[in-house]
C-alpha cells in the first residue's frame, strides 16, 4: 500500500467544509428554537395551573368558612330560631350592649354610642340604626326578621372600625348571627325567676371580658330544648360559685328569664356572636381580599383578613313565600332574589347563594390566555375602577341552606 496515498486520504478528513459548517449550525439553531418553544410554552402552562390552583384553593377557604359560618345563623341551642321565647318586641325599655349611652344607663332603642369610640353599629343588634322604626329589629338582637341581612354595593357606615380596611363599594357584604358554639351547662336548677344562672364552670373565660367593654355584660341564649331565651348577663364567682347575673342592671327589661321558665340542669347558655363578611383592600396591597368582622358577644373585634385576591361578592337570597304545616318556611326557596334590595321579607330568607370573583396576585397572569369578560352568579362581572384588566379571574359559588331557619324545632 502506498504511503503517500495513505496521508492523502487522511488529509482530506481533517475538517469540515463552510456549507457544511453552516447547515450544521442552522440545523442546531432549528432544535434549540423548537426546545426554546416547548420551554416556555411548559412553563406558561405550568404558571397559569399553579395560578389557577392557587385561586381554586383560596376561593375554597373563603367558601368554606362563610358556609360553616352561616350554616349556624338563626342557631339558638336545639332550639330553631321561631323557638326562642321572647322573641316578640319587649316594651321600649329595653336595651342591649351597645345600646348604652356613655354614662352607662339604659339608651332610647336604636341608639348606639360604641364604647370603642368608633361610630355606628356595635353590640348584638347592628341593625338597630338602619331600620329606626321597626320595634322588632330595633329592640331585639336576635329574631328571625334580622338574624341574617345582606347590603348591595357596600355596607352601612360605621359597620367596621374606622381603623380596618375601607370596604368595596362596588361589591355585596353579608352579615348573620346565632348562638355560639361555646356552651356551658347550668348545674344548679333555677328556684324562682330572679335566680342568678349557675354554670359548672367559666369554661370560656366570659368572667375576663375586659371592663371598659359593656362593663364586661354578654348576650346570652339559654336553651333546654323545650324553651330558648335571650337576654344581656354577666359573669360573677362569689364563694367559688360561677353564676350570670341577669337582672336590670344588665339591661334586661325585667328580671326574668323566658317569663315564666325556670331553667334546670338540662339547660346550656351560649353568647349570641355574628359575623360580618365584606370586601377591602388594605394599605399596600395590589388586590383587594375577604373580611371577616366578628362580635363575641361581649364586643366587636377588629377586622380580620380570610383570604388575600378576593376582587368581588355577590350575593343571591332565596326566599320562601309559602310555610310547612308547622308554620316554618320550607326548605326548598320560591324564588331567587337577585340582590338584597328585591327582598321582601327577610324572615322568609331561607338560603343564600354566594359568589366570589377571585383574581390572580400577578398582573399578566398568562398573557396568551384570551381574556373575557367573566360573569358573576350569572351576571355581566365587571372589575373595580383601576383593577388591571390582565389579572386571572375565576367565579367560584357555593349555596347554603339556613337550617335553623327551616327548622322550627
Amino acid at each position: 500500500m502506498s504511503t503517500t496515498g495513505y496521508f492523502s486520504r487522511q488529509g482530506l478528513q481533517r475538517g469540515l467544509s463552510l456549507i457544511e459548517l453552516l447547515i450544521a449550525l442552522v440545523l442546531g439553531l432549528a432544535v434549540l428554537v423548537g426546545l426554546s418553544s416547548v420551554y416556555v410554552a411548559v412553563k406558561q402552562s405550568f404558571r397559569f395551573q399553579e395560578t389557577t390552583g392557587r385561586l381554586q384553593e383560596d376561593a375554597t377557604f373563603a367558601l368554606d368558612s362563610m358556609a360553616r359560618d352561616l350554616r349556624m345563623a338563626g342557631s339558638a341551642g336545639c332550639m330553631g330560631i321561631n323557638k326562642v321565647a321572647n322573641a316578640a318586641p319587649p316594651p321600649t325599655s329595653i336595651y342591649y350592649p351597645g345600646s348604652v349611652l356613655a354614662s352607662g344607663s339604659p339608651a332610647s332603642p336604636g341608639v348606639t354610642t360604641s364604647p370603642d369610640n368608633t361610630s355606628g353599629f356595635y353590640g348584638a343588634n347592628p341593625l338597630g340604626q338602619i331600620e329606626t322604626t321597626n320595634p322588632e329589629v330595633i329592640q331585639q338582637p336576635f329574631t328571625s326578621l334580622n338574624f341574617v341581612r345582606g347590603f348591595d354595593n357596600g355596607i352601612p357606615t360605621g359597620m367596621v372600625a374606622t381603623s380596618n380596611p375601607t370596604p368595596s363599594t362596588v361589591s355585596d357584604s353579608l352579615l348573620f348571627s346565632g348562638a355560639s358554639f361555646k356552651a356551658v351547662s347550668v348545674s344548679v336548677p333555677m328556684a324562682a325567676a330572679n335566680s342568678n344562672l349557675t354554670l359548672a364552670a367559666d369554661t370560656y373565660g366570659w368572667i375576663n371580658a375586659a371592663s371598659g367593654t359593656n362593663s364586661g355584660i354578654y348576650t346570652f341564649i339559654v336553651s333546654d330544648c323545650a324553651s330558648s331565651s335571650i337576654f344581656n348577663g354577666k359573669v360573677t364567682v362569689v364563694g367559688g360559685v360561677t353564676s350570670i347575673d341577669h337582672s336590670t342592671a344588665m339591661g334586661n327589661n325585667v328580671d326574668t328569664l323566658a317569663l315564666s321558665t325556670l331553667f334546670g340542669t338540662d339547660a346550656i347558655v351560649m353568647p349570641v356572636e355574628w359575623s360580618f363578611y365584606y370586601i377591602a383592600t388594605r394599605t399596600g396591597a395590589s388586590t383587594p381580599s375577604l373580611y371577616r368582622v366578628f362580635f363575641n358577644g361581649n364586643k366587636r373585634l377588629n377586622a380580620e383578613e380570610l383570604v388575600s385576591n378576593v376582587e368581588g361578592m355577590k350575593l343571591n337570597y332565596g326566599e320562601n313565600t309559602g310555610f310547612d304545616g308547622t308554620g316554618a318556611p320550607t326548605l326548598v326557596p320560591d324564588v331567587w332574589r337577585a340582590n338584597a334590595a328585591a327582598v321582601a321579607d327577610w324572615s322568609r330568607v331561607v338560603a343564600v347563594r354566594i359568589g366570589l370573583m377571585m383574581v390572580s396576585s400577578e398582573d399578566n397572569a398568562n398573557p396568551e390566555v384570551t381574556l373575557t369578560v367573566p360573569t358573576l352568579l350569572g351576571q355581566t362581572y365587571t372589575a373595580p375602577a383601576g383593577a388591571s384588566a390582565n389579572r386571572l379571574r375565576k367565579e367560584f359559588s357555593t349555596t347554603v341552606v339556613m337550617r335553623n331557619r327551616v327548622a322550627a324545632r
